[in-house]
């Protein structure tokens, strides 16, 4: 009787590990594609000219300091007692908000605030106007600004819209990519690439005329490297102090290749305004005079820019 159990059990064992094996397993999980979320404004083909840049103008070439005193300045603000600066509060490393304290940061806010303490005898007298690249030219006329410091390229084209200051630092565009692209310089991109940059810039422009890649244009630079980590776009172009800001953020990135445009940054202000634009030359001046500017430089872009020395900034006038 006991053999008989054993070998019953022993049956019984047999037959339920069969049925455990021929029960089907679970079902995989369904091959769902989930769409990457883009950002509002993005132009996946956007219309760019393919002529080369106007070059009618000398765009380094402002209006000599003369003897406009800040008092006289001031009388051309929208309000005499306050100076609205427009500024980005998104690009790291030039203009930010740093995320532990919540104060304006960067490279260009240390720029405006020097500014503004010898324009208004406090730094303090100041309204932040935050903007995109876009913006720029119609805050400075619209009096939504009285001036804009936010890497804004000088040439010939936007000196018909808006008047400059001298130029204040002497950028240039490269690329930033995954460090394992492959992309190693303006040389490697092919049609087959699509290139992220900012609408209202000179970028798209410059890499359209320049490679084969397709330039997607997106209203914030930001959004750029959101769709780089997410593979949307191959490439991001742009000025080398805007990259090496997004660099820091994600060290995956490489900012890689040559510079291949020449990108001088001039402070903006209303059309006609050339006062205030002779008055902010001569703080310029004296900040390039005094060190200041040095400082500046080795506080925020030394270091990621791999530069230790500052480019050399040009003082170039009208006259």
């Amino acid at each position: 009787m006991m053999r008989q159990k054993i070998q019953f059990a022993t049956a019984a064992a047999a037959c339920l590990l069969l049925a455990a094996c021929a029960t089907p397993s679970d079902p995989p999980p369904p091959d769902v594609e989930v769409p990457v979320p883009l950002p509002e404004g993005i132009d996946f083909d956007p219309d760019l000219s393919t002529e080369p840049p106007d070059d009618s103008c000398d765009p380094l070439a402002s209006y000599r300091p003369g003897s406009v005193t800040a008092e006289e300045a001031r009388e051309t603000l929208a309000e005499p007692d306050l100076v609205r600066i427009g500024i980005s509060q998104s690009t790291n490393l030039m203009g930010y908000r740093d995320p532990v304290s919540n104060d304006l940061s960067g490279f260009d806010i240390d720029i405006a605030r020097e500014i503004a303490e010898r324009l208004m005898g406090s730094a303090d007298a100041v309204q932040w106007v935050p903007m995109t690249s876009s913006e720029r030219e119609e805050a400075v006329n619209s009096e939504r600004a009285d001036l804009v410091v936010r890497t804004m390229t000088m040439n010939c084209e936007r000196w018909q819209e808006v008047e400059f200051s001298t130029e204040y630092y002497h950028a240039g565009q490269r690329l930033l990519v995954q460090s394992e692209s492959g992309i190693e310089g303006l040389e490697d991109l092919t049609a087959d690439h699509q290139v992220c940059t900012g609408e209202g810039s000179t970028s798209p422009g410059n890499i359209n005329r320049l490679s084969e890649a397709q330039p997607v244009t997106v209203p914030d630079f930001n959004d750029c490297l959101v769709l780089l980590q997410q593979g949307v776009v191959d490439a991001i172009t742009t000025d080398d102090t805007i990259l090496a800001g997004m660099a820091v953020q994600d060290p995956t990135l490489a900012v890689v290749g040559e510079p291949f445009s020449e990108e001088p940054y001039g402070i903006a202000f209303a059309k006609g305004n050339t006062e205030l634009a002779q008055y902010v030359n001569g703080v310029l001046e004296d900040m390039i005079e005094d060190g200041t500017w040095a400082e500046i430089y080795e506080r925020w872009l030394a270091t990621p820019l791999d530069q230790p020395d500052p480019p050399p900034v040009t003082t170039t006038y009208q006259d």
